[in-house]
């Protein structure tokens, strides 16, 4: 699977969780682009780097991350949320932060496969 159009951005805190994410989406086909801290993502967003899609792990983020995802969202770029704990909080302010799918950790790495490949087929 050839990914000519853009990236996928992977935005995290922890390095160990993006490094594995960044694995998990070279194995399925797609080219990776990391954020680790909020500069990083706005350097990229400030570049307008062509993104088909992002996975944000708000983990270790303050509110700020919630801008970024608006950011994300005005860009048209389809995000996914990922968040430590269940929490209806997160989950509304994902929502009304641009963010089309919440997922909670543990990830269920089929359901996150399954995921990223609808995306990036849809934004193709």
């Amino acid at each position: 699977m050839s990914n000519e159009q853009g990236e996928l951005l992977i935005v995290g805190s922890n390095s160990r969780n993006q490094e594995l994410l960044e694995t998990f989406v070279a194995r399925l086909g797609y080219k990776a682009v990391r954020a680790d801290s909020l500069a990083m993502l706005d350097s990229l967003l400030d570049e307008a780097c062509p993104l088909r899609f992002a996975l944000v792990d708000i983990t270790g983020f303050d509110a700020q991350i919630w801008e970024r995802c608006a950011r994300l969202h005005v860009r048209d770029i389809p995000l996914l949320v990922i968040s430590a704990k269940q929490s209806d909080v997160v989950r509304r302010m994902s929502y009304a932060h641009g963010a089309q799918s919440v997922m909670e950790k543990p990830l269920m790495m089929q359901e996150l496969a399954d995921t990223i490949h609808g995306f990036m087929q849809a934004a193709a």
